[in-house]
């Protein structure tokens, strides 16, 4: 009843002051509609047994397990890797398979794949095309059952396996590849749009970035079943867990680092170099492993043809590795937590050794792993290696690669924002390939963070969002819940990066508080480390650690491009009688209400009203404090939410 005659004296009141209210601007219709953004029934799926309604995993969640052994040798002069690579499969699901799928991304460099057909090369002649590329299967085989054979079709970028007897549930098989798989080198004819392993060309030698670069296990999940996406360029990679143990054969003159820990340094370096390399395990100053100086002297590496360089990393998702005869390599360590000290590495050519920017590479990586290890998780690996390279910017665990030429602002960002991936997708082992901006607009949040924190605010003038607020919600941009080669080359970083970060802060800074977010958000990384999160998953995680409904939120910002215009549609000022005030939304967005209000006086008054004033309705009108005269009022007068027509934001008296 108390209910009913509320809304009941609401209506007489609107009825009245459509009257008698003096109106600051035109009518239009509003495009709001609050059973869209606060439904009865939820628009998140139901909670099950493997993923809670609490954002939390379930107590029958369950994902399956991926180990690699990989014997590799480098042919630099034919940019050939070759080799093995041994896969035992945990089949942790409850259902048997008969068949497997892995990932085969190099395939994409192959002249009619998918990938090139969708535009991942611009050709310079579209008479040429590139050199066919991709990977070379020899033979796939049974480790045990006498080394059967096992039968596989590839298709474009995926190949499946049929087991010759069903893997049920508990089960393990052990199968090798025989493999080999050419360096995409020939830029004559085209230009990559997406690039994430390469080869630069220095001075000293080249150095080879070297990623994707063995067939991968696909994920299986509860989810979709298997993720069999083709890998187009811009939708990254969905992968297991699992351990790691690589082996890797080259020339000695190359110097060789990698995503894990390095299990033989007395085999591959000199004396000297194992000297500084143990020296760097403690020091909390770079120690010059090679030095610039050393880089042409032929005594700075063993005395004979080839090394093999071994290391092994656990309950990792990926690794990558790097080789080059070119490399400076410094070192130095430091703790990320009260019981944890590691290893961080920068490798660089000569050509890079400049003040503003590889020179100062390991003051940069022990900033940024101390602090979001601080602030969120404990970085997770022994070892972090930073590598000067062909690349923009591009991340694997334990190991970046950043672009060779970057400096200033630039070099910052990209060192701080590929570590930052640590954190996402390394340890929370989201699906990049449907959803890219669960890890780089997450990164990006954080990065903009951790500048605000360094050196003394050195960067602060790095612009967190590089184009107008409002461009993030213009009509032509797809939703963020967009599967990334769904989204345009030029509207990816807007949307997956930039729009991701502007709201994720918004979220933090204004509608929630600094402090309840962090505690939700840390929540969440160590919920879903080691996991693989859904979006629904980390919706639902967030309202649950802050005791929030944001299904508004999520729906309009994230599954919707749904836009905020509030508008003051009327003010009924009176000298006698407080001044009453209808703000309107005109858009299908909400946020919460903030007015300022300026009296005859001088004295100003801040109104802050909570998002649930939209819950049924489009407008809201509220009365000032004071019985005084007011002379303007202003909505958001911070300008801190993303309203798009701020012309409709202010009144002013005559």
């Amino acid at each position: 009843m108390h209910t009913t005659l509320r809304y009941s004296n609401f209506l007489k009141f609107a009825a009245l002051t459509l009257l008698t209210f003096a109106c600051h601007l035109s009518f239009g219709q509003s495009k709001y509609n609050p059973s869209d953004l606060f439904p009865a029934l939820p628009i998140l799926p139901a909670g099950n047994e493997y993923r809670a309604a609490t954002g939390e995993p379930g107590p029958a969640y369950w994902q399956n397990q991926s180990d690699y052994v990989i014997d590799v040798s480098l042919d630099d002069k034919n940019n050939l890797v070759t080799g093995t690579v041994t896969v035992t499969y945990t089949n942790n699901s409850p259902k048997a398979l008969s068949a497997l799928w892995m990932q085969l991304e190099q395939n994409v460099y192959k002249k009619d794949s998918k990938g090139v057909l969708a535009g991942l090369f611009l050709y310079k002649n579209p008479e040429e095309k590139i050199t066919d590329g991709g990977f070379d299967i020899t033979d796939i085989k049974l480790n045990d059952n006498n080394g059967a054979k096992i039968d596989y079709q590839v298709y474009d970028t995926r190949m499946q396996l049929h087991l010759p007897q069903t893997l049920k549930s508990g089960q393990k098989i052990s199968f090798s590849i025989h493999y080999s798989y050419r360096f995409p080198v020939n830029y004559k004819n085209a230009d990559f749009q997406v690039n994430r392993t390469d080869l630069l060309q220095t001075k000293d030698g080249n150095i080879y970035a070297v990623a994707q670069w063995y067939p991968r296990m696909c994920v299986l999940d509860d989810v979709e079943g298997w993720n069999t996406l083709p890998y187009l360029g811009n939708g990254e990679f969905y992968l297991d867990f699992g351990n790691f143990n690589v082996n890797i054969t080259l020339p000695s003159s190359y110097i060789v680092e990698a995503s894990g820990d390095l299990l033989n340094p007395e085999e591959v370096l000199t004396p000297e170099q194992l000297k500084r390399w143990k020296l760097a395990k403690d020091s909390s100053e770079p120690v010059f492993i090679r030095s610039a100086k050393e880089v042409k002297d032929a005594g700075s590496r063993p005395a004979k043809p080839t090394c093999t360089w071994k290391f092994k990393m656990d309950n990792t998702r990926d690794f990558a590795w790097t080789a080059s005869k070119s490399f400076i390599w410094e070192a130095l360590s430091f703790p990320v937590s009260d019981e944890k000290r590691i290893m961080a590495c920068s490798l660089y050519p000569a050509e890079s050794l400049k003040p503003n920017s590889w020179a100062r590479s390991s003051e940069y990586v022990k900033f940024t792993l101390q602090y979001f290890s601080k602030k969120w998780l404990t970085y997770p690996f022994n070892k972090a290696v930073n590598v000067a390279s062909n690349l923009d910017g591009m991340e694997y665990p334990g190991m970046v690669f950043c672009a060779a030429k970057d400096t200033g602002n630039m070099y910052w960002a990209v060192v701080n924002h590929e570590l930052g991936h640590t954190w996402f997708p390394m340890v929370v082992g989201s699906n990049e390939r449907k959803y890219a901006w669960m890890d780089e607009g997450f990164n990006l949040f954080m990065d903009n963070m951790a500048t605000k924190e360094f050196n003394k605010g050195e960067f602060i003038g790095y612009k967190e969002i590089d184009i107008p607020v409002t461009a993030l919600f213009a009509d032509t941009l797809k939703p963020i819940i967009t599967r990334p080669d769904a989204i345009p080359g030029n509207q990816v970083y807007t949307i997956e990066y930039q729009k991701v970060a502007y709201l994720l802060a918004l979220l933090r800074n204004q509608v929630l508080g600094a402090g309840r977010f962090d505690r939700a958000f840390s929540q969440y990384i160590r919920n879903w480390a080691y996991k693989h999160p859904t979006p629904f998953d980390f919706f639902r995680s967030i309202n649950n650690s802050t005791g929030e409904d944001l299904t508004w939120f999520w729906k309009s910002m994230f599954i919707e491009n749904f836009k905020l215009d509030q508008k003051i549609t009327r003010v009924e000022n009176s000298a006698k009688n407080k001044t009453r005030i209808a703000i309107e939304n005109m858009e299908k967005a909400v946020m919460p209400l903030v007015v300022e209000i300026t009296y005859a006086s001088g004295q100003k008054e801040l109104r802050t009203f909570p998002v649930e004033i939209w819950e049924y309705t489009h407008s809201y009108t509220f009365t000032a404090n004071k019985a005084e005269p007011v002379t303007k009022v202003i909505i958001d007068p911070e300008q801190v939410y993303p309203d798009v027509d701020r012309t409709n934001n202010v009144y002013q008296a005559n």
